[in-house]
């Protein structure tokens, strides 16, 4: 046996070890995708006690948001930022009024109207949120 064989099959003994911890690899990664698929992704709550578990959350946010000491301060950065969001949507509008009249379907209008249509989804948003607030 030369030379030139025992590294062609030091070569392929490299080569066959890499594959068989590269397929391991792969199966144990599959099996973690698996797992992930069929367990639960909130936990390992009881179904029974799903909803005490919610409520704890939502009492630990609204604890971490202190909303007795912070509301005014809270309503007064809902309110400036509705205010904020009507100038938005009116300085979109008026800006691209003349290019969406053109084509309103064309992509670029329909980006346009699309982030018009987001900023009136927001101004939603802000509104039950401070209803949210009203009702603390």
């Amino acid at each position: 046996m030369d030379s030139d064989d025992i590294y062609k099959y030091l070569g392929f003994f490299i080569v066959i070890v890499f594959l068989i911890y590269l397929v391991t690899k792969l199966l144990t990664f599959q099996v973690n995708v698996l797992e992930g698929m069929t367990s639960s992704s909130g936990g390992d709550t009881d179904k029974d006690k799903v909803p005490e578990a919610i409520k704890s959350n939502t009492t630990r946010v609204e604890d971490a948001l202190l909303i007795d000491k912070y509301t005014k301060a809270y309503e007064d950065t809902i309110i400036d930022l509705d205010a904020n969001i009507d100038m938005y949507i009116l300085n979109q509008l008026l800006s691209n009024a003349e290019k969406i009249s053109a084509d309103p379907g064309s992509d670029e209008n329909q980006k346009i109207i699309t982030k018009i249509n987001n900023a009136k989804g927001l101004k939603d948003s802000l509104n039950h949120a401070i209803k949210v607030l009203d009702k603390k």
